[in-house]
């Protein structure tokens, strides 16, 4: 009530019986497929946001014995006697009905204000008034306006104080079940009218200081924690939408909060990829670099839809399949000499998550020294790993050029003196492992050439649109883990390259992996707890936890600012339910509908308690640069194979 008395200007008015109070109105009895406040709430509902308005009912006990005499009022009713013999009469059977059900005064109020000067409250409240008449009953009673010329101050004083006076409404007696259809909680009947608060989102609130669209409450430059100076509709990623302050409303993220990185987790075709589409969308329209890793590659074929034509020199589009103009990526190829041992250890964990079930210590051994060994060789591919263990004449000619005398040693005095059948069974694992890949003329043309078409660096810092399609069904499901962590082990090294860069002039690049349990090797570790520093931002997405190592996961739920699940198994509801503070339960979890979400939001580097949101559907206006895109990217990064 106190947001009404707040207000400029007000009105204030009851609705009164207009009968003997013990003739009934209408009960819930009477609405047969219809909430009884439909009427009342469909009619607030519409309201425009500055005005203001207040329903009050005061019940209090009865000064007399209403029931005594309502029977009493009852039997003295003129009738027809000859009709009386064979039926009740009709008056009666209402008012002795009403008199069955305790009752009491009941006192009902209403106050509208305006925050306006120039709108006057009181036609809203002769209106909300007339939503009572739903409550009329024809042959019992009706609920009139009573207008109020003298004593408002009083009548608003006793709304304050929630009283009714000695003197005030004696005769209108209301009984439980008319009390009951004036007032209840709303039920499913009422779903189809907006802006009502929902019980759903009593269980997990969002937060107040919640990213929201400008032009709302909240919404503007005074929102705590933005960063001055600073646009807000440009520094917030909009990608839901909740029950805000009674308003459905749309909010994001702001982008010093997505540094920390955000997990997205739920069953198949629940909404992950349309959410990260509607992520992605939203950073190309407003400019910022993005990298989109794509294992299906149904999202690439989205994302290429809603490109502007002023971003389209910046999109780098990435097709392993294509056999004509491939790209070429040189993982042995890098700037830092410092980052060998971290390329080495990149490129041994990648194989070790495909081959980890026969994987061995001697095998990395050996894998370890051969990458470092390259490393060390201008112009050495991965394809060269065979030749090195293989080919003597070359590997003579590599360990002479050697520098690292660690290396040179286990080449000269280690590998050189193992026996022939010792050395077959050492190697073998790898040339097989390595060769499964070199052998394909598709992933050779890609990761066998010496000098890279596409600058990861370069990319990040110049803000660019980089998408990799890595379609299973088109290259398969090793090919596609092979290079998707490639690619974002390079992508690490890009972003630790900026150390050379001040912070301040560091942009922001967000990458997002879609089903990223393929390409999540030990790395990932490393990438959550160091990138933020970087200015490179995690969004991640898969299917359930299992899919995960173990130290993954560790690092995911440790690490991560925001969590967001979408429908989710059993096994991850139990999990789940301990990351929500057990504010939410599994059965919740596991119920969720298509679109929707809960999730645990980084607002100005602080974790918002959960709280439930529907992610937005993908932008209605297209833009049709898809085929002009992919042609001008593959003239600029392909080459003929």
């Amino acid at each position: 009530m106190d947001i009404v008395l707040k207000s400029k200007r007000l009105s204030v008015g009851e609705v009164a019986l207009n009968s003997y109070s013990y003739f009934p109105t209408k009960t819930y009895f009477d609405f047969k497929d219809v909430d009884p406040l439909s009427a009342l709430l469909g009619f607030l509902s519409k309201q425009p946001a500055h005005l203001k308005f207040c329903v009050q009912i005061a019940v209090t006990p009865a000064y007399f014995a209403w029931a005594d005499a309502a029977v009493s009022a009852a039997k003295h009713l003129t009738y027809d006697e000859t009709a009386d013999k064979y039926g009740q009469n009709p008056q009666k059977l209402l008012i002795m009905k009403k008199a069955s059900f305790q009752g009491g005064k009941a006192a009902i109020r209403l106050l509208v204000g305006s925050t306006t000067n120039e709108v006057d409250p009181y036609p809203y409240l002769t209106n909300l008034a007339g939503t009572f008449g739903s409550f009329s009953l024809g042959e019992g009673n009706q609920y009139v306006y009573k207008k109020r010329v003298f004593f408002k101050d009083a009548l608003i004083n006793r709304m304050k104080a929630r009283k009714i006076s000695y003197f005030e409404r004696q005769q209108q007696i209301l009984n439980a079940q008319e009390l009951a259809t004036l007032w209840h909680p709303p039920g499913y009947l009422l779903a189809g009218i907006k802006n009502m608060a929902w019980g759903k989102t009593l269980l997990g609130e969002p937060p107040e200081n919640l990213p929201v669209v400008p032009g709302h409450p909240q919404g503007d430059q005074s929102q705590p924690g933005h960063p001055e100076g600073v646009d807000i509709k440009q520094d917030i990623n909009f990608f839901a939408k909740t029950e805000f302050k009674n308003k459905e409303t749309i909010f994001g993220i702001k982008t010093e909060d997505r540094r920390k990185h955000v997990y997205i987790i739920g069953k198949t075709g629940v909404g992950k990829s349309t959410l990260i589409a509607n992520m992605a969308i939203d950073d190309i329209r407003k400019d910022r670099g993005v990298g989109i890793i794509d294992p299906h590659g149904d999202l690439s074929e989205t994302i290429l839809d809603y490109i502007p034509k002023r971003r389209m020199n910046d999109v780098v589009y990435l097709e392993p399949f294509d056999t004509e103009r491939p790209f070429s990526l040189n993982v042995l190829e890098i700037k830092n000499k410092q980052q060998k041992d971290l390329v080495a250890s990149g490129i041994v964990s990648i194989f070790y998550k495909l081959y980890k079930d026969s994987w061995g210590p001697r095998l990395e051994y050996i894998l370890r020294n051969v990458i470092l060994t390259l490393l060390e060789s201008p112009g050495a591919t991965l394809v060269d790993i065979l030749g090195l263990l293989s080919n003597a004449d070359y590997r003579k000619k590599v360990v002479r050029e050697l520098t690292d005398p660690v290396l040179k040693d286990f080449w000269e005095k280690e590998y050189a003196k193992m026996p022939d059948r010792l050395k077959a069974e050492a190697i073998s694992p790898i040339q097989n492992k390595v060769g499964q890949f070199v052998t394909s003329k598709m992933i050779r043309n890609i990761i066998g050439r010496t000098k890279s078409s596409i600058d990861l660096e370069q990319i990040m810092n110049e803000g660019k649109i980089l998408i990799l399609n890595l379609s299973q069904g088109k290259l398969g499901e090793d090919n596609t883990a092979l290079l998707g962590a490639m690619l974002i082990t390079q992508i690490q090294l890009a972003a630790m390259n900026r150390s050379f860069i001040k912070e301040a002039d560091r942009k922001d690049f967000f990458l997002y992996v879609d089903e990223f349990q393929n390409f999540a090797t030990q790395s990932f570790i490393k990438i959550l707890s160091e990138a933020r520093k970087y200015r490179l931002s995690l969004t991640l997405a898969n299917q359930y936890i299992e899919q995960l190592d173990e130290e993954v996961t560790r690092a995911i739920f440790g690490n991560v600012g925001t969590l967001m699940s979408f429908v989710v198994g059993a096994r991850d509801a139990y999990v789940l339910t301990r990351e929500y503070a057990e504010i939410y339960t599994e059965n919740d979890l596991v119920s969720l509908g298509k679109f929707e979400a809960v999730l645990k939001l980084s607002i100005d580097g602080m974790t918002s308690a959960p709280f439930p949101a529907t992610t937005l559907p993908l932008p209605a206006l297209k833009n049709d640069n898809k085929d002009k895109i992919i042609k001008l990217s593959k003239e600029k990064y392909g080459r003929k194979a």
